[in-house]
């Protein structure tokens, strides 16, 4: 997928729209945009799955099988509901590349100042 696909399915799936970049940067950091990709390297023998590598346990609680996250649009509706209830920072990539992924950029895709209304939302944590 390109990034101005992974945009429009966040859009799609629930993001707000100031935050989509920050999203597809997170997107790009864990699967390189493959909604095929599966981590089976985690320390609790958990699996990791499609564009956001939703784990097994946020794949019962999002009530969908392996084979639903390699949806994109079942896997971004998934990482919407773990960013409603962990925000960004459930994201190990996130903490990691939190600078990269605010100054993220996408052609076309015009947002308010990403950073600030991360901040203002209390997001950034």
């Amino acid at each position: 997928m390109s990034k101005e696909q992974v945009a429009k399915t966040l859009e799609r799936a629930g993001f707000p729209r100031e935050i989509v970049p920050v999203v597809t940067c997170i997107a790009q950091f864990e699967s390189n945009f493959n909604p095929n990709a599966i981590n089976k390297h985690n320390n609790n023998s958990t699996k990791d799955h499609g564009l956001f590598q939703i784990n097994d346990i946020w794949m019962e609680k999002c009530k969908m099988s392996a084979k639903d996250l390699q949806n994109p649009v079942l896997n971004a509706r998934c990482a919407f509901k773990v960013y409603q209830a962990q925000g960004l920072t459930a994201w190990v990539t996130y903490n990691k590349f939190k600078r990269v992924c605010l100054a993220y950029q996408i052609p076309n895709y015009n947002t308010n100042n990403i950073a600030e209304v991360i901040v203002k939302n209390n997001q950034l944590m």
